[in-house]
């Protein structure tokens, strides 16, 4: 890993995802299992697990259930739905892990040769590599995105539904990075720009070249009656059809966007919240509630939680905003490994994304170091943990269990 200005940095924002119950097998793109919401990127997109209650302690030969390994890969998440973890590694490989005991019950290459037609193959630019993106599942069928272009859908025995390449170059500088997203039968996949595939069928159902790819992934959201995606760059795009609602919100470099009741907040060093106060059929007006101006690089994805906003600057700088007027409540610089590069601390980066556990917030870096804080209005650490097999992605929390990736492995953190 690198520090603050490699090309690594961009690709904080990939972190946890959560976990739909497990249902019995039907047709890909119908609703999720128990009407649960699909889970991918940060879970439901927010980065918040109510319902989890995670152990607050492990490290090498404490509260680690089982260790799998899994094989190299910088960035991409964990996700869980209902007994079985799905995760991606190099070169191209999808992995459907039990959560009970960390067997691997299935993996599959999608690389060129498992295309149907014959393809040129071409390695993907940039330093992101080929599985970065985050998987996507809705407990019945999983859709991974590689940086190839490649998409596939499997179902939960492993059997391949469709796979497809895209042959469209990334239009970010250090290569492809936002994770699908499934919502309304349709999986979202920004690929040089945003294409809504039927995710029963792989085949396009609509594209807008006007919304180009952007590192951070689009949020799902249901704004005004609405099924929206919430893009990185600011603009807001109808589910149903791809029509472009609003594109003047401003846009994150690197992160992704909250969502919550109506309100859009885009956290990095220049901050904003904005409001959709009006809208028209086909054209959506926000009013600008605040701005904030923070210090840094904002790789990690903030997280909002009871009127509040967590946020961490690669520099180390943790910070806790008002999610009414901006106001900086709270600040503290971190002694973790950070890209700060403070004397007796080694270099890091806080690329991982935030995440809100039950009644507990992690904060991680890339080095193993997970921090565990009362969320409220200024800084109270609870508890320090460490791996020595640092990742550049957060935790998947599942019940009582947290799923955290560590070098080529998989660790299942656990009370025992």
């Amino acid at each position: 890993m690198t520090r603050t200005g490699s090309v690594a940095a961009v690709l904080a924002f990939l972190a946890a995802c959560g976990n739909p119950a497990q249902a019995p097998p039907s047709t890909p793109g119908e609703a999720g299992a128990a009407g649960r919401p699909p889970r991918g990127f940060r879970g439901d997109g927010s980065g918040r697990f109510p319902e989890a209650t995670p152990p607050l302690e492990w490290g090498p030969g404490r509260n680690i259930l089982w260790t799998t390994k899994i094989g190299p890969n910088k960035y991409s998440s964990p996700v869980v739905a209902g007994r079985r973890i799905f995760l991606v590694a190099d070169p191209d490989l999808l992995f459907c892990v039990d959560a009970a005991d960390g067997t691997i019950l299935w993996q599959r290459s999608n690389g060129f040769a498992d295309l149907p037609d014959k393809v040129e193959g071409k390695l993907p630019r940039g330093d992101t590599g080929n599985t970065t993106p985050t998987p996507v599942s809705d407990g019945r069928f999983v859709y991974a995105v590689f940086g190839t272009g490649i998409v596939a859908c499997y179902d939960l025995k492993g059997e391949r539904q469709w796979i497809q390449h895209h042959n469209l170059n990334p239009a970010t500088e250090y290569g492809r990075a936002a994770s699908p997203v499934l919502v309304d039968g349709k999986l979202l996949v920004t690929l040089s720009y945003l294409i809504a595939l039927d995710a029963g069928t792989g085949r396009p159902v609509w594209k807008n070249k006007a919304v180009m790819e952007q590192y951070g992934t689009p949020i799902p959201a249901r704004i005004w009656g609405v099924d929206v995606a919430v893009m990185a760059s600011g603009q807001v795009v109808r589910v149903s059809d791809g029509a472009l609602l609003a594109t003047d919100l401003g846009g994150l470099r690197y992160a992704s966007p909250i969502v919550q009741d109506g309100t859009v907040y885009l956290i990095q060093a220049g901050s904003s919240a904005q409001r959709f106060s009006a809208v028209a059929t086909n054209q959506w007006q926000a009013t600008k509630v605040w701005e904030q101006e923070l210090e840094g690089n904002f790789y990690a994805s903030a997280v909002w939680d009871q009127g509040l906003i967590y946020v961490i600057s690669n520099e180390g700088m943790f910070s806790i905003l008002d999610s009414k007027d901006g106001k900086i409540l709270a600040s503290r610089e971190l002694d973790i490994p950070s890209a700060n590069s403070r004397p007796g601390i080694a270099d890091g980066n806080l690329y991982p994304s935030l995440a809100l556990a039950g009644n507990h917030l992690f904060v991680l870096n890339d080095q193993g170091d997970t921090l565990v804080l009362e969320p409220c209005r200024q800084y109270k650490e609870l508890r320090r943990n460490r791996l020595p097999a640092g990742h550049g992605s957060a935790p998947a929390f599942d019940g009582t269990r947290i799923y955290l990736r560590g070098g080529q492995s998989l660790y299942c953190i656990g009370e025992k």
